[in-house]
């Protein structure tokens, strides 16, 4: 076996769109999918098309690894996921492809240790050998929760807020991005969201303003709620209450206007993702007739 990884270029997009189309890596990669699905993905700024890994096999697609790099002053957290197609298991293909997104992942951040973790969904046992043998260790639990499509109540707005879709502008891009840093800086792997990063996200050709809805209490801005769209499912992508604003059931109207969107622009399955660990997220979206369809397990890689 004559088995190549090297770091993929601009021309390989067709060679990753027909990898992560394969049969058996699809519902790994079900965001990858349709349409601009691969577009939109590699859009996404915090992925690290440098550090994206191939792996052929006697010239032939045998795999893919894929990183997301966050780097924050003085720190960098690596999310890594790797694809190997069903013919090409258990040929160490995955563990070359791993072992090359470290490499990258360390090489990005002289002089600091980084935080490398990786992920899966599953069941997936032979993920959970591989991370086994690379020297991870279980981290967290993450929930893909689903809702059946019936009826939803309509949200019912706390006293003082207002909302509005989002509007292009500038300022109330910056509001968007306050209110994300103040909702999830007390999160698993919280990484500070700028105004760069949201005009990135902005520009994808995926994303949609009406779908992106921002709540104000008092005039200072207090939550929001942005919907995607993918091939197979629409997602609630993020939800956030600012701690000011948390007690006052902003959080449920925002959760239900979601819900009446996303059943008005898609014939899928309504759901969202959520931390194993994060329980009053968990006693919302349940109360609101989600429930636990797919889970997906995070490792991190054990310093030396």
């Amino acid at each position: 076996m004559n088995l190549i990884v090297r770091a993929w270029r601009e021309d390989d997009v067709e060679t990753l769109r027909a990898l992560v189309s394969d049969a058996a890596l699809a519902p790994h990669f079900d965001k990858f999918q349709g349409p601009g699905g691969l577009e939109h993905k590699l859009h996404d700024r915090v992925l690290a098309k440098a550090g994206l890994q191939l792996a052929f096999v006697d010239g032939e697609p045998a795999g893919f690894g894929i990183p997301w790099l966050f780097l924050d002053p003085g720190a960098t957290w690596a999310m890594l996921r790797v694809g190997v197609r069903g013919r090409f298991r258990r040929r160490g293909i995955g563990a070359a492809l791993t072992r090359a997104l470290i490499a990258f992942v360390r090489e990005s951040s002289p002089g600091i240790e980084p935080q490398i973790s990786a992920s899966g969904w599953m069941p997936n046992a032979a993920a959970q050998a591989l991370a086994a043998r690379l020297g991870f260790v279980h981290e967290r639990w993450f929930w893909l929760m689903e809702r059946p499509r019936v009826a939803c109540p309509e949200p019912a707005w706390p006293a003082g807020v207002t909302v509005a879709t989002f509007d292009g502008g500038d300022a109330m891009l910056r509001e968007w991005i306050d209110a994300y840093n103040d909702s999830f800086a007390a999160h698993y792997r919280f990484h500070t969201a700028d105004v760069q990063r949201g005009r990135i996200l902005i520009d994808d050709p995926t994303f949609r303003a009406d779908g992106l809805l921002l709540a104000w209490k008092d005039g200072a801005i207090a939550g929001f709620c942005r919907n995607e769209l993918h091939a197979a499912r629409g997602e609630i992508g993020t939800l956030g209450v600012v701690g000011a604003a948390r007690g006052i059931g902003l959080g449920r109207a925002l959760l239900r206007w979601g819900v009446h969107w996303l059943a008005a622009h898609q014939l899928h399955a309504i759901t969202l993702i959520v931390d194993g660990e994060n329980e009053s997220a968990l006693r919302l979206y349940r109360s609101e007739g989600f429930a636990i369809a797919r889970t997906r397990e995070i490792w991190a890689l054990a310093r030396a």
